[in-house]
């Protein structure tokens, strides 16, 4: 494993490391590079979503990510990066290889921007601290909302969402690491806070979905990760609301990136509405012998829901293999072999045909 001294990823100086700041949310390891670029420290991996988000907010001056505009151009940039010598990491090892110091800038910012925001560079002054009066506050959001996906009591973080849109970015943060099962149950708890949401306020259903979109977007600098699976649960809970957005969500599908997450999408839209998205079937031919195992698992879940009896054949050839994936269902994590998913969904398919 190699260390070098850490770069600024936009102008090539070098960065300060990271220092304390307090913000309204609690304190983050962040920094202010010369160009104008900010940048946060995720020391453990555990939490490189957050910290994107945290970036984000930095660069922007307040909070409310899911109010910025779509015409904002950010860029973003990571490395893989040890807090304690305060080094960037080459050739790390898998443990190491999630440890994250990210950077944010804004695109159009100019030479004039960058030194107004180099000259202030107090660390205590990046975002103001809030001092929360009421009793009920004293727990930190996110870790009420923590809570309540480890009980699935999406109806409880529903009903703050009511009150604090802040909720939805503390969601789609811990989406992040989707190894781990508190992230699909946030991208799950996304669906029923939509679906709340939409009978009072659609107005910030759609700005959330119009957010999800542009992250998904080359302007974003694609950092979307779980925006697919999300727009997969704000479709399926309110299906004719926002069915206009199902062909778009399913352009993604050139991206490989985010292939897995559209095609699992889909597969949950199919379970409340299949008539939806059976437009996806004349693609699906490809998404079976995609490549990336997830896509090839997902598709034949998804082909299963659809119970399209013309591709048993086709699904009947994955049942060899033995490709481990991710596979989140029933509000549990496992994994399974893409042969067990097809196994299962030729069964179902023709379980369905002979009843």
């Amino acid at each position: 494993m190699n260390k070098y001294p850490p770069e600024c990823p936009f102008c090539g100086r070098y960065v300060v490391r990271p220092e304390t700041t307090k913000t309204e949310f609690g304190e983050i390891l962040s920094g202010r590079c010369n160009c104008g670029a900010v940048y946060v420290c995720d020391p453990t991996g555990h939490n490189a979503g957050e910290a994107y988000m945290e970036a984000l907010a930095l660069a922007r001056g307040n909070w409310e990510i899911e109010l910025m505009g779509e015409d904002i151009d950010y860029q973003t940039k990571d490395m893989d990066y040890d807090l304690k010598t305060h080094m960037k990491i080459y050739s790390a090892g898998v443990s190491e290889m999630k440890r994250k110091l990210i950077f944010v800038k804004h695109g159009s910012q100019n030479t004039k921007d960058s030194n107004r925001l180099s000259a202030d560079s107090s660390q205590e002054n990046l975002l103001p601290v809030t001092r929360y009066s009421s009793s009920s506050l004293k727990r930190h959001l996110k870790e009420r909302i923590k809570d309540a996906l480890i009980s699935q009591s999406y109806t409880e973080i529903a009903d703050m969402a009511r009150n604090d849109k802040g909720v939805i970015r503390h969601l789609i943060s811990l989406a992040y690491e989707k190894d781990e099962v508190s992230a699909w149950r946030a991208i799950e708890a996304m669906g029923v806070v939509a679906g709340e949401l939409s009978k009072e306020k659609m107005d910030v259903v759609r700005d959330t979905i119009r957010r999800l979109l542009w992250s998904m977007g080359e302007e974003s600098g694609g950092i979307g990760w779980s925006a697919a699976e999300m727009l997969g649960e704000i479709i399926r809970s309110n299906p004719d609301e926002f069915a206009d957005i199902i062909p778009i969500v399913w352009s993604f599908k050139e991206e490989e990136m985010f292939r897995p997450g559209v095609v699992w999408a889909m597969g949950r839209i199919a379970s409340v509405r299949p008539d939806l998205v059976r437009f996806i079937l004349k693609d699906m031919q490809h998404m079976i012998t995609d490549k990336n195992p997830a896509v090839r698992g997902y598709a034949a879940w998804t082909i299963g829901i659809l119970n399209e009896n013309s591709f048993i054949e086709d699904i009947n050839k994955l049942t060899s293999d033995k490709s481990l994936i991710h596979f989140y269902q029933n509000g549990d994590l496992a994994q399974k072999t893409v042969a067990e998913i097809a196994i299962d969904s030729v069964k179902s398919m023709i379980y369905k045909q002979n009843k």
